[in-house]
């Protein structure tokens, strides 16, 4: 039988190196998994080896930073700007034993190489000021000017950096990867206009500002030898329309940062100075969205960028960026738009995601939905990375899902996400699993939050976990409201109540009038919004409602009481997230009103008061989106009339987010 996605298998060569397929993992930050050293934990090799283990073909670890003294002095060792290569004997041990874990599974290794941050790092986790190519203010805190790099401390750089990829040779890793002209970086700062005004040898030509990148290239040739490969991650465009304000798709703007057409020019010189490949990307800090992009962007969103390089350069171009399904991964490569891929967050959610690929099992994968709560959004918080999809990321080797000895009949109450991920990982065990759920088809608040066009990623998470509990054996009753009584007479060893949360009601005057409604009937299609519709409530919900309810034709207001928009929630709406949602409310001209009171509503209005003023706001329709509350009655109920194990998982216990309802799920599952 011939394979469904055959461009995905095909070798191809870094160099010299031979890849055993075009699947490659992208880099990623990995806060939270970092040793004394700042080098990888015995967890973290375990999370890469599941990745080789899983069928990729190539391996870009994390960045470690070189060994310079500009920014050497961070104050938080978990985010590694303190550098490995400061201890080259736990940083052999460890690499070593990488090396040695995946190469048994044909995957390769790029070790990836910082040259820092420049204006992106935050001055509070420095001693000294921040450096960058000139004297340009600072990201994070504008009124702080970063100084320009001396001379001396580019060549130390460059040295560090040189010495690095000596050190990861020796490790046993095939090749290197550097943090080059991408992401807003130092090394970006140094090629782009508008943050090197320099008149030294490493400013004014495109050669000079690249000079910094390609004299590492160089030196590692030199150090290390022709025959081993580098790589340079590069960024194609930085969509940005002024300092720290992102472009939107389709929007008309003045490109404030580097275009496609000087991008294109600096891969020829990256090429001529001896890189072997390209790591594409695009975006930067000052365009957050673009550089890390949420669940509204859309999938392959650098492909079409990408493909402007083909015919410019001769080296394997690699692309990551949403790549999504096998399908997009498989089409890319096969209509020329780039060597291979490359595969991030997909990599998180599932590590077999290139076997299941090779398999034809596309609808076995379980999908990235692009959240970024559990893995950027945790990383920027310095907190553990996580997946929101995938709790056993970084307990690869101790999340075992070993079958029970004595089987047990087990009731699960609520198919939202925390009953479903239970249900399953209760079934692979061994146990007899029945899952009732009020509503006719599972899911919870996700079939809801599924609706937009740009929710489909939480559309194909919800087909995943229907085809796992089919492939596990769970029963599923739906239109099952159960009661306490049903409850007493149901046949089971241990019960699991995943009954979810329900809209807050505030009170205020006119809350229950037939024109208030919620964000869930929205969205379910329960209640048809008029034309004029107001939206309570700022937080993700209510922005996400309000961008959908324009996108059909409706005149929307958002109305929030705080300062600013979605400012709530256990860990906040990440940073990217935020910003293209605020962005998208701009671009759609969603009127939105913040310090913002409601005093009450009437058939035709909503009164607000505004500071000192009062205004009248036209509304047939208003849409409550403040918040949830755990629907935890059932719970109660049971755990005070039944002498019998009870679970409470998910919204039901703590309103979240899908993060956690995996989370929660994973937990009970493993403990029934």
């Amino acid at each position: 039988m011939p394979l469904k996605y055959p461009e995905l298998f095909r070798p191809f060569h870094i160099g010299k190196l031979e890849l055993k397929n075009k699947i490659v993992m992208a880099p990623m930050l990995i806060a939270g998994w970092f040793d004394e050293n700042a080098g990888l934990t015995d967890a973290a090799i375990d999370f890469y080896e599941a990745r080789a283990k899983g069928g990729t073909g190539l391996i870009y670890t994390c960045a470690f930073t070189a060994n310079a003294a500009t920014e050497k002095k961070g104050l938080g060792k978990e985010l590694p700007f303190y550098s490995p290569f400061d201890h080259p004997t736990s940083f052999l041990t460890q690499m070593k034993k990488l090396s040695d874990r995946i190469h048994p599974y044909g995957t390769k290794l790029f070790i990836q190489i910082s040259l820092g941050n420049g204006r992106v790092m935050r001055p509070a986790r420095l001693e000294e000021r921040p450096v960058s190519a000139s004297d340009v203010p600072n990201f994070w805190e504008p009124d702080t000017n970063c100084r320009a790099m001396t001379k001396k401390e580019i060549e130390a750089l460059v040295k560090s950096a040189v010495d690095g990829a000596v050190l990861s040779q020796k490790s046993g890793c095939d090749g290197v990867d550097i943090v080059g002209v991408y992401g807003g970086y130092l090394a970006d700062q140094f090629a782009t206009d508008v943050f090197n005004h320099r008149t030294d040898e490493y400013g004014g030509s495109i050669d000079g500002q690249l000079k910094l990148m390609t004299d590492v290239v160089k030196g590692i040739k030199q150090a290390c030898g022709n025959d081993f490969p580098v790589s340079v991650r590069l960024g194609l465009k930085h969509h940005a329309k002024a300092e720290r304000h992102g472009a939107l798709a389709g929007e008309e703007y003045v490109e404030f940062g580097r275009d496609l057409c000087q991008s294109i020019e600096i891969a020829k010189k990256l090429e001529q100075s001896g890189c072997d490949a390209l790591l594409l990307g695009s975006g930067c800090y000052d365009s957050l969205y673009w550089l890390y992009p949420p669940m509204y962007q859309k999938d392959g969103l650098w492909l079409e960028e990408a493909s402007q390089l083909i015919g410019h350069v001769g080296i394997p171009i690699i692309c990551p960026g949403k790549i999504t399904t096998p399908k997009m991964a498989n089409s890319a490569i096969e209509n020329g738009m780039v060597t291979a891929v490359a595969l991030g967050r997909a990599l998180l959610a599932d590590p077999e995601w290139p076997n299941k690929a090779k398999m034809g099992h596309d609808d076995a994968i379980r999908p990235c939905i692009g959240c970024n709560n559990g893995c950027i959004a945790r990383d920027f918080a310095r907190l553990p990375m996580g997946c929101a999809v995938n709790a056993d990321l970084f307990h690869e080797k101790t999340a075992d899902l070993n079958k029970v000895e004595v089987p047990k009949n087990i009731s699960i109450i609520g198919g939202g996400i925390a009953g479903m991920e239970a249900a399953r990982i209760a079934a692979i065990r061994g146990h007899a699993v029945t899952i009732y759920e009020k509503n006719q088809k599972l899911g919870g608040m996700t079939v809801a939050a599924a609706v937009p066009e740009f929710k489909d990623a939480d559309r194909r998470l919800l087909c995943w976990y229907e085809k796992e509990l089919n492939d596990t054996g769970v029963v599923v009753k739906c239109g099952q409201n159960v009661t306490l009584e049903q409850v007493m007479e149901l046949d089971y060893d241990e019960i699991v109540v995943a009954t979810g949360a329900t809209p807050k009601t505030p009170p205020i005057p006119g809350v229950n009038l037939p024109h208030v409604t919620t964000a869930i009937e929205v969205l379910l299609g329960k209640t048809e919004p008029g034309e004029n519709v107001t939206v309570i409530g700022g937080g993700q919900v209510g922005c996400e409602l309000a961008v959908w309810l324009r996108e059909k034709g409706k005149q929307v207001t958002l109305v929030e009481a705080m300062d600013g928009l979605m400012t709530g929630g256990k860990e906040g709406v990440f940073l990217a997230n935020r910003l293209m949602l605020e962005d998208m409310l701009t671009y759609h001209e969603v009127r939105t009103l913040l310090n913002t009171k409601v005093k009450a509503i009437t058939p035709q209005h909503l009164e607000v008061e505004m500071g000192a003023f009062d205004e009248l706001i036209p509304a047939d329709t208003v849409v409550m989106a403040i918040g949830y509350q755990a629907d935890n009655g059932l719970f109660k109920e049971i755990s005070q009339s039944v002498p019998k194990k009870i679970w409470l998982v998910g919204d039901a216990n703590t309103p979240s987010n899908i993060m956690y309802a995996v989370k929660d799920g994973a937990t009970i599952g493993r403990a029934l």
